[in-house]
């Protein structure tokens, strides 16, 4: 499954709760652990994309998406490839997101990512 995807900032901030969080348990040097609320997701999360768009790093879809149910009604996760294109050529970045949905919104989004694919993308720019 791959399609051209866009960098909607807003609609993507618009999924979470206005008191939304989001987290990542492994990151990258220089990214929080944790963001609460929808505009500090946002102010976070726009440079990067942002940079992304200044680098020309252009995502094409999603591959090998997998959804997990949980005991929990309002807790799913979801395994995903992220794949694009880099002025180096394709890239593949694998991500597992947890997430907590309660009324339509993102209560909480605990993203795990191939830190290692992450910071070779960041390095090739």
């Amino acid at each position: 499954m791959s399609h051209q995807v866009t960098r909607d900032i807003d609609g993507w901030v618009n999924c979470f709760a206005v008191d939304g969080v989001m987290e990542w348990p492994f990151r990258l040097q220089g990214i929080p652990p944790r963001l609460e609320g929808r505009e500090a997701i946002r102010g976070a999360v726009a440079p990067v994309w942002d940079r992304a768009r200044q680098a020309k790093r252009r995502i094409s879809g999603h591959e090998h998406v997998a959804f997990h149910e949980t005991t929990d009604p309002e807790v799913a996760i979801v395994e995903f490839d992220l794949v694009g294109d880099t002025a180096r050529g394709p890239f593949r970045q694998a991500a597992v997101y947890l997430l907590r949905v309660r009324d339509g919104r993102v209560l909480l989004l605990r993203e795990f990512v191939d830190t290692a694919a992450l910071s070779e993308l960041f390095q090739a720019e």
